[in-house]
Order: C-alpha cells, then sequence, then structure tokens
C-alpha cells in the first residue's frame, strides 16, 4: 500500500521547483507544502503497475469485465431515448413532453452524480459491494417498470435504474486503471468503454423489436434479464487489485468521547467526500471542461433524431442516425485512446473538443438541411463524442489532484515548547476513484437542467429555434475547449510540445 512520507526541510528558506518544471507528466510523486516545508512523498509500491509486475492475462480479463458492465451501464444510458419515446406515446400519451424530460433527466444525474459516493466505496471495500448493489437496483429498477402506468410509477423506478447506474459505472471505469501501466492505458480505457457504444447499437435495435411483438412489459423484462447477465459476468471479472484505507490521517484524539467522535466524523468525511480538491486550479478548470462538453454532447444525442424529423426525414431515417452515431463511436473510442498513448490523454482531448466545435458550427449549423450532411455528421460527432467520454478516465489518471490534511509531527512548532505533539498542514493526493467520482457529480448537473434548458430553446419546433439549439451545443463545446486549455496550462505552463 502507498504511505506518506513526511520530510521536514531544514533549511525553511529553500523550496522545491515547482510541479511545473518537471520534464514529464509522470513525475507527479512529490510536492511540496506551502505551509509547513514538508514534502509527502509516494513510493513505489503495489499499487504503480510496471511492466515487471503488469499481469497481461489478469488485465484483459478486468477489460472484458469492463466492457459487459458498461454495456449495459452505458449501453442502456446511450438507447434510453427508445424507452422515452415510446411511453410518451403510449402509458403517458396524456402528459406534457416537458414532464417526461424531469424523469430522464432527473434519471441521467442520478446516473453519474453517484459516482461521488461509489467512487470512496471502491478505494476502500473493491467492486463487489458497488456492483452488486448497482446490479439489483438496475434489474429491479426495469422489473418495475414494466409494470408501470402513472408518472410518479416511472419516476421510482428510474430512480432505483439511476442509481444503480451511477453505482456502477465508477468502478467499472477506475478498475481498468489499476491492472494497466501508462504506457497502455488509453488503449484498455477505450476498449472497455466501447462497451457503452455497442450497447448504444444492440439495445435500442432489441426493444424497437420486441416493442412491437411482444408488448413494453416483457420487452423491458427482457432487458432487465440481459443486464443481470452482463452484470455478474463483469462482478466476476472486474475485481480489485487492492484496496486502500481512506482514514490512514485520521486520528482518534482528545479526553471527551463526543468530541473526539465528531473530530472523527469530520475528518473522515473531508477524506471521503473530497470538496477541497476543488481548491486545486486544474482539477476545477477540468470539471469546467467535462461539464460543457457534456452537456453539449448529451443534447445533441438527445435532440438530434428530433432535428432530423423537423428537416423533413422519416421516423426510421431518423432512429438510423443515433444507430450510426453509435457505431462511429466503436472506432471514435478506441483511435483516440491509442494516439492518446503517443501523444497525451490531454493533448488530444482538445484535438477532440476542437474537431467537434468545427463539425457543430461549420458542418452542422449551416448545412444542417441537407439530408447527407446529417448523415456525415453523425459519423464526425458519433466519433468525436466517443472519444471525449473515453478520454475523460485516462486525463484525470494522468492529472495529480491533491487535497490539504493536518497530520501529528512530533517536532513542535516552538522548539522551546515542552509540548512535542502538533499538527502540520499537508497536501496528499486523492485517489482515482474519488478524483472520477467528484468530477462527475459536478458535471452531472448538466444532465440535470440541459434538457429541459434545451427544450425550451426548441419550443415549438422551428426551424429558427433548431438554429439557435445548434448555436447552443456549439457554444458550450467552444467553453469546454477553453476550460480544458486552462487546465493544461496549470499543469504544465506554456509547454506546448509536450506530451500530457
Amino acid at each position: 500500500m502507498t504511505r506518506a512520507v513526511e520530510t521536514i526541510e531544514l533549511r525553511s528558506n529553500e523550496r522545491s521547483e515547482n510541479i511545473n518544471d518537471q520534464k514529464s507528466h509522470t513525475d507527479f510523486h512529490t510536492l511540496e507544502n506551502e505551509y509547513q516545508g514538508v514534502t509527502l512523498q509516494q513510493e513505489d509500491s503495489v499499487e504503480d503497475v510496471t511492466i515487471e509486475n503488469f499481469n497481461k492475462w489478469k488485465a484483459c480479463g478486468v477489460v472484458v469485465g469492463s466492457f459487459l458492465g458498461l454495456t449495459s451501464n452505458f449501453g442502456v444510458i446511450n438507447s434510453i431515448g427508445v424507452v422515452q419515446t415510446y411511453i410518451s406515446e403510449h402509458q403517458l400519451s396524456h402528459v406534457e413532453a416537458s414532464t417526461i424530460s424531469w424523469i430522464f433527466s432527473v434519471y441521467l444525474y442520478l446516473s453519474f452524480s453517484v459516482g461521488l459516493i461509489a467512487g470512496p466505496i471502491f478505494v476502500m471495500k473493491g467492486t463487489l459491494p458497488t456492483l452488486i448493489s448497482g446490479t439489483v437496483l438496475v434489474v429491479g429498477g426495469f422489473m418495475g417498470a414494466a409494470n408501470c402506468k402513472e408518472v410518479w410509477q416511472f419516476v421510482l423506478c428510474f430512480l432505483l435504474v439511476g442509481t444503480g447506474h451511477g453505482l456502477n459505472i465508477t468502478p467499472l471505469v477506475c478498475v481498468v486503471s489499476q491492472y494497466w501501466p501508462q504506457r497502455y492505458l488509453g488503449r484498455a480505457s477505450s476498449c472497455a468503454t466501447i462497451g457503452g457504444s455497442i450497447g448504444g447499437i444492440v439495445w435500442p435495435l432489441l426493444l424497437r423489436s420486441l416493442y412491437p411483438k411482444i408488448g413494453f412489459a416483457w420487452g423491458t423484462r427482457i432487458l432487465a434479464f440481459m443486464c443481470l447477465f452482463c452484470m455478474i459476468s463483469s462482478i466476476v471479472l472486474a475485481k480489485e487489485r487492492y484496496r486502500k484505507n481512506l482514514f490512514s490521517f485520521v486520528e482518534d484524539e482528545g479526553n471527551d468521547k463526543v468530541t473526539s467522535k465528531r473530530k472523527l466524523i469530520g475528518k473522515a468525511g473531508k477524506n471521503i467526500l473530497t470538496f477541497g480538491a476543488l481548491k486545486d486550479a486544474k482539477y476545477t478548470f477540468l470539471i469546467c471542461g467535462v461539464f460543457f462538453g457534456g452537456l453539449s454532447l448529451v443534447l445533441t444525442s438527445t435532440y438530434y433524431a428530433s432535428y432530423a424529423r423537423a428537416q423533413g426525414m422519416s421516423e426510421s431515417s431518423s432512429y438510423l442516425l443515433l444507430t450510426i452515431f453509435n457505431a462511429a463511436g466503436i472506432v471514435g473510442r478506441y483511435v483516440p485512446g491509442h494516439m492518446a498513448d503517443l501523444w497525451g490523454p490531454l493533448n488530444i482531448m482538445i484535438l477532440m473538443l476542437s474537431l467537434s466545435v468545427i463539425s457543430i458550427l461549420v458542418v452542422w449549423l449551416p448545412f444542417g438541411k441537407y439530408k447527407g450532411v446529417l448523415y456525415a455528421f453523425s459519423v464526425l460527432i458519433g466519433a468525436f463524442s466517443a472519444g471525449i467520454f473515453s478520454l475523460i478516465p485516462t486525463s484525470l489518471r494522468y492529472m495529480p489532484v491533491y487535497i490539504e490534511q493536518k497530520i501529528p509531527s512530533n517536532l513542535p512548532d516552538d522548539p522551546f515548547s515542552d509540548n512535542v505533539t502538533t499538527e502540520r498542514t499537508v497536501k496528499v493526493p486523492i485517489e482515482f476513484g474519488q478524483k472520477y467520482g467528484l468530477l462527475y457529480f459536478f458535471a452531472s448537473i448538466g444532465n440535470l437542467i440541459g434538457i429541459p434548458i434545451a427544450s425550451a430553446v426548441i419550443g415549438n419546433g422551428s426551424q429558427y429555434n433548431y438554429s439557435m439549439f445548434v448555436v447552443l451545443t456549439g457554444c458550450s463545446m467552444s467553453l469546454s475547449v477553453a476550460f480544458w486549455c486552462a487546465s493544461r496550462f496549470c499543469l504544465v505552463g506554456k509547454k506546448f510540445l509536450i506530451r500530457v
């Protein structure tokens, strides 16, 4: 296990060089504390995956398990529009579209925001508790949704499904990084997240075939059983390589038991819910970048079919566009991952985002009325969006994020004092699961508010309103590029040619 080593600077006026002056993005194991002259170092340990201790077969098994799990989670999220369309035309045909959109906005929000809790649980307890709990909620939610007739019933069931997705996604994404060294991590993560694209193709085709033949109830039950099969396989294959105690810096001090328990709970909360990481500028900029980029892509995938219908395309052709969108994501996930291993994930991420902006504002906005352009744009944005989502965990893995913690010190602040027990403020790195969960806790707010905002912009579905909707997605993506560039600048400064 990783342990923190405290080094007291003998000369208080000397400080180590800033982390931005390091020559490699992987050499971020040491950071000097600016307040007390204390340096925390991570020693080489079992957590560090190198070529020497790399077990290829176990690592590939974990990728397969993550792939199957993400097929039944990300894949369902990419296909939820089919379910939304069906119930809006049948069970909830008497309900306003804005009310139905709120149901699925909350569902999408929970699918990612629950990672705030799932991430620390994964770090401390591994994949088993979250995956089993998430599987029960997803399967149970779909089984309940199969019998729903009223709005409140659908709300409760999709709250369960969304919470289950949130518990599953974070450990399935994070466990891959425990087995693969950084030189292969981009490709490994991309192969695992391809499951989201495969599911986005298979589940809509399955449901559109089953609903007319056997009805909504049994079609949804079959989806639940298939998700159960995928998740059981994932639970068996995607096991954590190590765990870490997040209470390592929590001390039970004082004679008063009540006060001591309060201090313990407070310190434990800070260690687990690491909101203090928001003080790290590069991490905060990255969160903003993921927020605006994710908002743009979610709005595009949600309303692209209705945009095509407004341009005169048939319903079957508009659904074909979504199938093409997800199919392009298969290539779009692997190729950027391979490029990230060669030139750095942040560099490739900024490239993918910039190409998405060009596609939206140069291709979709002026030429979206042509059917051929709609097919071409579906390929472009499908590939770019898949690359963006697959590079987020890889970029986050390369970025060190620190929080401030107080640890006991045997050296007194006053050398003439008899008291030899003091506390020093140090910066310690947070685990990948915590970084990922906290990031999506904030980024998922875009899923909660984005769809209702876009619905209000589209309004009556006029050509002008849809053009304003495209401008909205383009501006949101442009802001994402700006924030990712700001995050990169905070990490390495003006070194444009560095691999990061």
